[in-house]
């Protein structure tokens, strides 16, 4: 498993009211930790929307922050976290990042250094980080 900390402005759980029994929620939310790839999280996804219907939006967040790790972790990322109105992602030394296209591709709202790169947080923002991380797992820099 992964150390990288995500802390998202998101309220991010299963809901009571969505998984009544208390062990089968325990049970969800210790799979849910010992995922490892982004298609893992499609299948419990998938699975939890069978079982237990239509997810609310908590439980939505709870899988977009577990994909969000997944895709920090594999972009070798240090910490994402939220500070004031912006998100935080603090590159490891092993972080590689092609900053121009990074920029090139996101501009405005990202502001890239040499150790972090920070979000403007506003609408739509998850979607411009899941995209952010995505990209920088794709195209690791030279």
């Amino acid at each position: 498993a992964s150390n990288l900390t995500v802390d998202l402005p998101i309220a991010a759980y299963i809901p009571e009211d969505y998984v009544p029994d208390l062990s089968t929620r325990l049970a969800l939310y210790q799979r849910l930790a010992n995922l490892d790839s982004i298609k893992q999280v499609e299948d419990i996804c998938q699975e939890m929307k069978d079982r237990f219907g239509q997810m609310p939006l908590p439980v939505r967040n709870l899988l977009y922050s577990v994909r969000i790790k997944l895709l920090g972790t594999e972009a070798k990322i240090k910490q994402i976290s939220t500070e004031g109105k912006q998100i935080l992602l603090r590159l490891g030394n092993e972080t590689k990042v092609d900053r121009a296209l990074l920029q090139r591709s996101f501009g405005s709202s990202l502001k890239v250094g040499t150790t972090q790169v920070r979000l403007d947080i506003r609408q739509g923002w998850g979607r411009v980080l899941e995209a952010v991380l995505r990209s920088m797992v794709s195209s690791p820099a030279i």
